[in-house]
């Protein structure tokens, strides 16, 4: 049986885009090694964040939530036992306050502060925005897929048309987090 575990949190500082593409670099690998998936939603002070997994890798995945200084006033709403996962696609999955899809479900549904839902409406209103958005890949899946898009004929010819001076390798893919040796091993 899974554990469900919904937070909310003040943001201290600022955090804006560049601040979640570092988050998101730092917690998808973490994530993925201790099988916990997660979606968070976040406006300009606060977050609210979902995370599923055993009971040990959520407790040591809040005890490092609790300790970051990015994070203040920390509150859990609830702890569920549930299971299956929610977000099973999603190792990290976000969206904000600018966000289209979360302004169209906030406004289909007529409501203006996400913060005032309570855990299973912000928990449905996620799931309805996580499935709307592009399904996120696990690591082991996106190397199977960035080898057979390297290796395709089309992306052979993009690849050698960039390749000049060898500034980028055939057959490796980037993934963000990750140094270049490790996505080769992926």
């Amino acid at each position: 049986m899974l554990n469900r575990i919904y937070y909310e949190s003040r943001i201290t500082g600022r955090f804006g885009p560049l601040a979640l593409l570092a988050l998101q670099k730092r917690c998808v690998r973490r994530n993925l090694d201790a099988n916990i998936t997660s979606f968070m939603f976040f406006d300009k002070t606060r977050i609210f964040q979902v995370l599923e997994g055993e009971a040990g890798a959520i407790d040591a995945t809040m005890k490092r939530i609790v300790d970051n200084k990015m994070h203040s006033d920390v509150k859990i709403r609830a702890i569920m036992r549930c299971p299956e996962r929610q977000f099973a696609h999603w190792p990290f999955g976000a969206t904000t306050v600018h966000d289209a899809d979360f302004k169209r479900v906030m406004n289909a549904s007529q409501q203006s502060d996400f913060f005032a839902l309570d855990v299973l409406q912000a928990e449905r209103f996620l799931g309805i925005i996580a499935s709307r958005k592009r399904r996120a890949v696990r690591m082991d899946e996106f190397a199977a897929k960035s080898r057979s898009f390297c290796s395709s004929k089309k992306s052979g010819k993009f690849f050698s048309s960039l390749d000049k001076g060898n500034k980028l390798n055939k057959g490796l893919v980037h993934i963000p987090g990750m140094l270049r040796t490790q996505a080769a091993d992926a």
